[in-house]
């Protein structure tokens, strides 16, 4: 069975046009215009504010179970 496994945990934000990325555990980082935050690296993908301004970039591979 395969899985994915996230390598990048980035997002777009569409009011500011910023790309932002978490690159490591409890790495929260904003927009230029704080309107989307991401977190968690590449150990998990925890968002927040407008999420209808997001989008989301983040890359994946899949992996053997």
């Amino acid at each position: 069975m395969k899985k994915q496994k996230l390598i990048r945990n980035v997002a777009r934000c569409a009011k500011c046009n910023t790309v932002i990325e978490s690159r490591y555990t409890h790495d929260f980082v904003w927009c230029e215009c704080k309107a989307i935050f991401t977190d968690g690296g590449v150990d998990y993908i925890r968002r927040g504010g407008d999420l209808d301004a997001l989008i989301d970039l983040s890359e994946f591979v899949e992996v053997e179970s």
